[in-house]
């Protein structure tokens, strides 16, 4: 009986510890996907500004539902967060590559995430079961 009551101890610890990273998986994949919806707003943005006229007038949302207006009097080159606060000039056609390369390893790394996420829940369903079957019920 010692040995049975051991590994319910062991099932539960296990089944406590996975699920703690069953969310933290969660919150990465949320992370990831509100990235690469702001991906897509960049790349969006890039294409409406290929058509706009230099001197011409727009809004530009800086957060919370706050936008300035501006005038466009350069368009040829856009800046680009490398990381650490650094910014390079790209032309929009580089940009445009460099979020296309971004968003495809940021699909990469989701979809190792959603296999990491479906294999835990799927041994978090396998503990149930058998802590379920080992108390009779």
């Amino acid at each position: 009986m010692s040995e049975e009551r051991s590994r319910r101890e062991r099932l539960a610890a296990e089944y406590t510890a996975l699920s703690q990273l069953v969310e933290e998986v969660r919150r990465r994949i949320e992370l990831l996907n509100a990235t690469l919806n702001e991906v897509a707003s960049a790349k969006s943005a890039l294409e409406e500004l290929e058509i706009v006229e230099e001197g011409e007038e727009l809004l530009v949302p800086i957060g919370a539902g706050v936008y300035v207006r501006t005038r466009i009097s350069g368009k040829s080159e856009v800046l680009v967060t490398i990381g650490a606060n650094i910014l390079v000039e790209k032309s929009i056609e580089e940009a445009r590559k460099y979020l296309d390369e971004r968003e495809q390893k940021l699909r990469d790394l989701l979809q190792r995430h959603m296999s990491d996420y479906q294999s835990l829940v799927s041994r978090l369903g396998e503990i149930e079961r058998e802590l379920r079957s080992r108390s009779g019920g």
